[in-house]
């Protein structure tokens, strides 16, 4: 694989990877892959959380012929802007913009630009697809409705987890009230952000990127799934509690192209194999030992056959 770094611009600079196949017989068709939530650089890599999984789907796609774009999400690695002043219209433009530099490439055909996002990205690329048409677009672990109702999920989750809890850590968590309170101020600070006009919000010593949360709730999807006529795939794992694994069928039902939607038994948010049953409470040192192993064999299985349809 050849990799060559890129960049472009909005009105912030933005730089990425470009990955190319050894070898390749003409234009070749290219994959743009857009972040999940967070300070994601192009590989998917935070602070405190080494994922690699951008890097490694480059690699992927690379191993039969696909190119790839992958970039710092505005704000992270050594793309320009504020993350914490960050909104989602301002990724959105920003994965439009990606597409148009990967349109100019001289090794790419421009007809053949692929779409791929995870968790948060998924929730990007309908609207961003409104912008350039893509021919084709992969979600993986993606909500179809509004980042709120994933928010809140989770806490529901924790909160029936917690309920359900057996022996004195469930009566300790129960008895401090925590899946309860925990809600409670999940929906004062959300209450805060929407009624907010500020970019970005401090609680204590912990900056918020309140314009982030406030477009993305404000956001309805509906009518931008509706408009998308390319092939989809969805996939999502049935140990993702970051977002329902059910609606890989509600993004098949709301596009009107082709759709397929599959879920991965034992895959979680991390898009990697999961032998621990789920848990919100034990979900940091179960993402930390999934950051050990390789990306969900399926999910990438799933992939090469849709793209022997669609891609190549």
């Amino acid at each position: 694989m050849e990799e060559r770094d890129i960049q472009f611009g909005t009105d912030v600079i933005l730089k990425g990877t470009v990955s190319l196949p050894e070898q390749s017989d003409g234009k070749l068709p290219l994959v743009v892959i857009f972040h999940g939530s967070g300070p994601v650089d192009r590989n998917a890599n935070v602070k405190h959380m080494q994922m690699n999984a951008y890097k490694m789907l480059a690699e992927f796609f690379a191993s039969f012929g696909v190119a790839v774009l992958r970039y710092d999400k505005r704000g992270a690695g050594e793309s320009g802007g504020d993350y914490f002043e960050t909104g989602m219209w301002d990724l959105v433009n920003d994965g439009a913009a990606a597409v148009r530099a990967a349109r100019e490439l001289p090794e790419i055909d421009p007809e053949r630009i692929f779409l791929l996002g995870h968790s948060e990205g998924c929730s990007l690329i309908p609207p961003i697809n409104k912008q350039i048409n893509a021919a084709g677009i992969i979600l993986l672990a993606g909500q179809a409705d509004n980042v709120r109702k994933a928010s809140e999920m989770q806490t529901t989750l924790l909160e029936k987890e917690v309920t359900e809890m057996k022996g004195f850590s469930g009566l300790l968590l129960r008895a401090l009230k925590v899946h309860k309170t925990t809600v409670a101020k999940q929906k004062k600070l959300f209450d805060e952000m929407v009624e907010s006009d500020e970019a970005v919000m401090k609680k204590g010593f912990t900056k918020i990127n309140a314009k982030w949360a406030r477009e993305h709730f404000q956001y309805e999807m509906e009518e931008d799934l509706a408009a998308i006529t390319c092939p989809v795939l969805a996939i999502t794992g049935y140990k993702d509690v970051q977002v329902n694994p059910e609606h890989v069928r509600l993004f098949a039902e709301k596009v009107n192209g082709p759709a397929e939607a599959c879920n991965v038994g034992d895959m979680n948010h991390l898009l990697r194999g999961q032998e621990d049953p789920v848990s919100m409470i034990k979900l940091k040192s179960i993402y930390k030992k999934s950051l050990t192993k390789p990306l969900s064999p399926e999910m990438l299985s799933l992939i090469k056959q849709w793209a022997e349809k669609y891609i190549l």
